[in-house]
C-alpha cells in the first residue's frame, strides 16, 4: 500500500429492500469489505439487489460515483440474486492492480457459492480473492531505490 493512508470509507454493503439479509450478514459483508480496503488501499463497494434498466450502465454510474476521479482505485461488486448476475467493475486506477482475469476468477468463486444458496459467503470470498490478487500500486514503485552491489 502506498503512503497515502487508508481509502475513504465506502458506504456499507448496500442491500436492496426485499433482500433477506440479517443484520449479522450485513455486518459480515461490511467487515469483509473493510478488510479488503485495509489490505489493498483500494475502495471497495458492494451492492446487492434488483437492478432496473441496463446492468452495465447502472454499474458504470455506481462506480463513477464512488470516486472523485477515475485514477482513484475503486472496485464495485454488483450482485442481483433475482436477476442471476454478478458484475465486478474497476476504475482505471484499480484495473492496474486487479486484472480482468483476477476479477473473472472472483466472479466464478462468488457464483459457485451462490449456486449453493450462500450469497453472503460468496461475496465475502470474492472480496478476499480480489484483495489477495491485488498487486502493489505501480505508482508507489515508480522510483525504486537504486540497486546496490557488494
Amino acid at each position: 500500500m502506498s503512503g497515502r493512508g487508508p481509502p475513504s470509507r465506502a458506504p456499507g454493503a448496500q442491500v436492496a429492500r426485499g433482500e433477506p439479509f440479517t443484520r449479522e450478514q450485513r455486518e459480515r459483508l461490511d467487515r469483509a469489505r473493510d478488510a479488503a480496503q485495509a489490505q489493498t488501499g483500494i475502495l471497495f463497494s458492494v451492492r446487492i439487489g434488483q437492478v432496473d434498466g441496463d446492468v452495465d450502465l447502472t454499474a458504470e454510474h455506481a462506480l463513477a460515483n464512488l470516486v472523485a476521479a477515475p485514477h482513484e482505485p475503486a472496485v464495485l461488486v454488483l450482485v442481483s440474486p433475482g436477476q442471476r448476475f454478478v458484475r465486478v467493475m474497476t476504475t482505471p486506477g484499480a484495473k492496474r492492480r486487479i486484472s480482468d482475469q483476477a476479477a473473472g476468477l472472483a466472479v466464478l468463486t462468488m457464483t459457485s457459492s451462490f449456486g449453493h444458496g450462500d450469497i453472503v459467503g460468496g461475496v465475502i470470498n470474492g472480496l478476499r480473492q480480489l484483495a489477495d490478487s491485488s498487486t502493489v500500486d505501480e505508482l508507489a514503485n515508480e522510483n525504486p531505490a537504486p540497486a546496490t552491489t557488494s
